[in-house]
């Protein structure tokens, strides 16, 4: 199981922060973007982080309305995959080739609620799908068990699709996304509400 750090700051000094503390211990982090509309939160603008380069690989999650309008900054500062939603808005075809032209990868994201047939339209052209495990919008929202019905089911139909799952995900929890089919974990409130988030980071990558 990947274990991959999610951070979600509203500040541009926090996410630093965050960021160093953990780039020497994994090969990716991901960042969440929230635009105040698809999520409540306004997260920090690509603009606000100058010369950000990271020592590992970064990805982003983007919880927006409209993803194509945040799409090239992020690239341009570096990150190696954009994921968006399905339930965004605009010509989402189009958006996954803007993102291949400015060589990302591409994950699709699904909110609980969203019915999986919504993803089918998308899976030959991405490289990932993403379940939410929580209500998007805010780290440390509690876990919907409801979701791992969904996984499972979308696995059987689709084993050689590479699943993600975010939110809420701790070592209660992680043998049974495993156990569903998930092959990375997005872990956001579990890491930096815990004393060391470094330490947690490897307990959970021996579970």
């Amino acid at each position: 199981m990947v274990i991959t750090p999610a951070i979600l700051e509203t500040q541009a000094a926090e996410l630093k922060r965050k960021v160093g503390l953990i780039e020497s211990s994994v090969d990716l982090v991901q960042i969440d973007v929230g635009d105040g509309q698809f999520i409540p939160t306004v997260t920090v603008l690509p603009r606000a982080l100058g010369e950000f380069r990271p020592l590992t690989a970064f990805e982003v999650h983007l919880m927006v309305k409209r993803p194509d309008r945040f799409v090239a900054d992020w690239a341009h500062l570096g990150a190696t995959k954009i994921i968006f939603h399905v339930e965004a808005e605009g010509d989402l075809e189009h958006f996954i080739a803007q993102c291949r032209e400015l060589d990302c990868d591409v994950g699709i994201a699904i909110s609980s609620g969203t019915s999986n047939d919504a993803l089918q339209p998308f899976l030959d052209l991405v490289d990932e799908v993403m379940f939410l495990t929580i209500q998007p919008g805010a780290q440390g929202n509690p876990f919907l068990p409801e979701v791992v019905e969904e996984i499972v089911a979308f696995h059987k139909t689709m084993p050689g699709m590479q699943i993600a799952v975010d939110g809420g995900v701790n070592a209660g929890n992680l043998p049974i996304l495993r156990a569903a089919g998930v092959q990375r974990v997005c872990v956001g409130a579990t890491l930096w509400q815990s004393a060391d988030p470094v330490a947690t980071l490897a307990s959970l990558a021996t579970l």
